[in-house]
């Protein structure tokens, strides 16, 4: 056998090192580069032994949304930065979606899950038409009834409420409210209360209409 066919034979199994070392570095980089949940930042109660978890990311700005049944992880979904916080939740949800609210490129967004698996069902824009939003220290982000979520946005000197249809995802209904700080909200029956500067105002949950029954408190 000469040098030359000698060195040829060694060029395929080469080949062949070369190719499973970039596949192995590939997959290794891949292992150590996939977000990792790291610490609770929040958790919501579904019934006496569900829960709806939110984590942050280790060395990351986005979030984890888990639903644990118990201490099983059923799903866990990896969103945008969560706009919510302990105390005052950003997301809804029903037995077809949970809505997760985020803040992206300083706007605010309704990332969508799928209840059942996890999968994300889609996304978008609240309050396109205002300015960037800014991520809310005192008052209510998300209110529900499980029918629909009541979303506020808020930016410098504006307020909106926006209602969303759970099952389909479609906006229902806005109300642009005032520039005063949201002091609280709730969902009271049929309507959705507001209250600014010790003044509430309350509107219809099905059509967004406002009552004439706005009171100070």
């Amino acid at each position: 056998m000469t040098a030359k066919r000698r060195r040829l034979g060694w060029l395929g199994p080469v080949i062949v090192l070369v190719g499973i070392a970039a596949a192995a570095l590939a997959t290794w980089f891949m292992v150590v580069s996939r977000p990792k949940a790291g610490a609770v930042v929040d958790t919501i109660a579904i019934d006496q032994t569900r829960s709806l978890v939110v984590r942050a990311e280790q060395d990351g700005e986005r979030n984890f949304v888990e639903l644990r049944d118990g201490e099983r992880v059923a799903w866990q979904a990896y969103v945008p930065p969560y706009a919510g916080r302990p105390g005052a939740p950003g997301i809804a949800w029903n037995d077809v979606a949970v809505s997760v609210r985020v803040i992206r490129d300083g706007r605010a967004e309704i990332f969508a899950i799928a209840f059942a698996n996890g999968s994300k069902l889609g996304g978008f824009k609240l309050a396109p038409g205002k300015g960037a939003v800014t991520k809310q220290t005192s008052g209510p982000i998300t209110l529900t009834d499980h029918v629909r979520s009541y979303e506020i946005v808020s930016g410098v000197g504006w307020n909106q409420l926006v209602a969303i249809d759970l099952g389909s995802g479609e906006a229902r209904w806005k109300q642009d409210l005032d520039g005063a700080v949201i002091e609280a909200g709730g969902v009271d029956g049929d309507f959705v209360w507001i209250r600014q500067a010790g003044r509430t105002r309350r509107f219809r949950a099905l059509d967004g209409s406002e009552t004439a029954s706005a009171s100070s408190t």
